[in-house]
């Protein structure tokens, strides 16, 4: 079950509608797009549209049936998976001039849409104090430490910058360098299994975002 009416962090996601033959990690999947949002030439928040594969999105979708946005049992579900969001500090290594950058506790924002069979959460995460975009370098990694849930974003078009400075900065996404002994421990885990926390598992198999502006 996906972020049913208790708060569950988002590693212990149970697909219950999983086919039996599905025990390898990782078990749910989450396609990204994220955009940056600045501020008198400061970046001052992130913005992320995650969306859930079918499966993931079932259990929920479920306890959602028949509700309109603004219904309080819908904005109940919302609140439920932003606190499982920030239980993880968004899921989120953002780096600014190699140093790591905290988020303010409280998002700006948040909703949850419906799209077909599969589920969209939208939410927007300010910075404690806003990051100068000039002579900046930035990395960013979205992962589930426990690699139970997948977390990539498609393409790199999923990646915007303000209008104002995408022109002039330069912005690529990595994969990750996973070994084939990684690779092979990783698949071969049930979902009950637990993960090494050693091994930062989720980082390991995390995409980076790396931004530079002059």
């Amino acid at each position: 079950m996906l972020f049913r009416m208790r708060f569950i962090p988002l590693f212990f996601i149970l697909l219950s509608v999983a086919a039996p033959q599905v025990v390898a990690h990782p078990h749910s999947f989450i396609d990204m797009k994220m955009s940056l949002s600045a501020k008198q030439n400061k970046y001052s928040s992130i913005n992320y549209e995650w969306k859930m594969d079918p499966m993931t999105s079932a259990d929920i979708a479920y306890e959602l049936k028949g509700l309109k946005p603004d219904d309080p049992r819908w904005k109940q579900q919302e609140a439920i998976i932003m606190a499982n969001v920030l239980m993880q500090d968004y899921f989120t290594d953002f780096y600014y001039q190699g140093k790591k950058v905290s988020f303010k506790r409280i998002p700006d924002s948040y909703h949850l849409e419906k799209d077909g069979f599969s589920l969209i959460f939208f939410f927007t995460a300010s910075f404690i104090q806003p990051l100068p975009i000039a002579n900046s370098h930035v990395e960013i990694q979205t992962y589930d430490p426990s690699f139970y849930v997948s977390m990539t974003y498609p393409n790199i078009q999923q990646i915007t910058l303000p209008s104002e400075i995408a022109a002039n900065c330069n912005v690529s996404l990595q994969e990750a360098n996973i070994t084939d002994s990684m690779r092979a421990y990783a698949f071969s885990l049930d979902k009950n299994d637990t993960v090494d926390e050693d091994l930062a598992l989720g980082k390991q198999f995390a995409q980076r975002v790396d931004i530079q502006c002059p």
